[in-house]
């Protein structure tokens, strides 16, 4: 499966192992309310990989809504990250529905 060996960290590949070690002793790379979301993956190798279809605004926003839900319960309190990932969510949203609104007004112009 491509995703698995793109997932196994084929970015980590281009620290050095003492960048990589550094990084790991000062938690920066893969802090406590990261590790375990899906036992085997690095978090950024997950979002990498979740988001590799998007772009711009819209990954961004993607982005931090995965990253809330995913911590859901491990950094901050239960409620906080769900009310972090819906207020992304609700912009993802607006977003979405002024793009739709714009090619909606173009269609009905011809």
């Amino acid at each position: 499966m491509r995703h698995e060996a793109y997932m196994k960290g084929k970015f980590r590949q281009k620290l050095t192992q003492k960048e990589r070690t550094s990084m790991e002793e000062h938690n920066a790379v893969s802090p406590k309310h990261y590790k375990e979301i899906l036992p085997g993956y690095e978090y950024m190798d997950m979002m990498v990989f979740m988001l590799r279809d998007l772009e711009g605004a819209e990954a961004h926003l993607m982005g931090q809504v995965y990253k809330y839900l995913m911590r859901y319960g491990k950094k901050d309190a239960k409620l906080q990250e769900l009310k972090k990932a819906q207020w992304y969510l609700n912009y993802l949203i607006a977003m979405n529905e002024e793009v739709s609104s714009e090619t909606d007004s173009t269609r009905g112009t011809r």
